[in-house]
């Protein structure tokens, strides 16, 4: 009979939601598995964790869990990052250097953001998902090590390969298990769990956080809330609730800031008569940024324009932050 996932298990730990049963089972098995594994989802929505829970979950739970985003590297040091150089091989490398494929043999490399990869350093990790082996920047000698990969990503590879971006047949290889990772709006039975979990954190325990709970409208704000920033944004809300809440007491809206979702009515002013277009777009630019709480990519995806756009825009009208 096959055992469920279990509250002690990582991957419980990072799913939590009794709908999520289906893909913690899932997850369980997959976690015994070495082939690869593609994680999907919004950005914010914990695909970083999972990664690490399935590491801990499996066989190799005791080796290196290794992390790069492929996404903050230049393509030259990536895979110099990756796969390790040689003395000699360019400029200022003066001893050789192993890579996170080397340093996590027998464990797991986390590739987060595949889809920034550079085309030209794709062929090689191509390459090593077929065979386990490599060869090092600058070597000729080949190297094999034993390795599970586990990529991420919050674009859409199909469409990617469409635009010449990704490689088809690295994405299959890559492809041999897919999980898409559901956003928080999809889960708000976890929210009030995680939201205490990320308190407890902060306070630094239970015994901190002591009877610590939520009034019935703070937690209503947090239920109905869409958080386009997933789990991310419910962490960073819930550290401004630790510096301005008092440990053992009641969290109010008020310690909060404003929580509106996108399609909300109330969002923009409706008496808009006989206003200039300069009026009209000052207006239009507080009353993003007012909705985003500042953040300036947000305010401009509402707009429609670019976020240097909106930076122009502050400056133009006097708008700190």
């Amino acid at each position: 009979m096959e055992a469920p996932v279990t509250e002690s298990d990582p991957i419980y730990d990072v799913l939590p939601g009794r709908h999520m049963a289906l893909l913690r089972r899932q997850l369980g098995k997959i976690a015994q598995s070495s082939h690869a594994l593609l994680l999907t989802g919004e950005s914010g929505v914990g695909k970083s964790h999972l990664a690490h829970a399935v590491h801990k979950a499996g066989p190799r739970a005791d080796e290196e869990f290794m992390e790069i985003s492929c996404a903050a590297i230049p393509a030259t040091l990536l895979e110099s990052e990756l796969f390790g150089y040689c003395k000699g091989a360019f400029s200022g490398a003066t001893s050789n250097k192993p890579g996170l494929l080397e340093l996590a043999d027998g464990g797991t490399v986390f590739l987060d953001e595949i889809g920034d990869m550079p085309l030209e350093l794709q062929p090689k990790l191509l390459l090593f998902l077929q065979n386990q082996t490599y060869y090092p920047v600058g070597g000729r000698e080949q190297k094999k090590v034993n390795v599970r990969l586990v990529a991420a990503t919050n674009q859409g590879l199909k469409q990617a390969m469409l635009k010449g971006r990704f490689r088809e047949d690295l994405y299959y290889r890559l492809n041999v298990f897919e999980i898409e990772m559901p956003p928080l709006r999809e889960r708000r039975e976890e929210i009030p769990g995680l939201a205490l979990k990320f308190l407890r954190e902060e306070f630094g325990g239970d015994e901190a956080i002591g009877g610590l709970s939520f009034s019935n409208e703070a937690l209503d704000a947090l239920l109905n809330y869409d958080w386009p920033g997933n789990i991310r944004e419910l962490r960073n809300v819930m550290l401004r609730v630790a510096t301005l809440v008092e440990p053992r007491s009641k969290v109010l809206p008020e310690h909060m800031p404003k929580l509106r979702n996108q399609n909300t009515a109330e969002q923009y002013p409706a008496d808009l008569a006989g206003k200039t277009l300069r009026e009209l777009e000052e207006l239009a630019l507080r009353a993003a940024l007012d909705f985003t709480n500042g953040k300036k990519a947000e305010s401009a995806a509402i707009l429609g324009v670019s976020e240097k756009t909106v930076y122009n825009l502050c400056k133009r009208y006097g708008i700190d932050g």
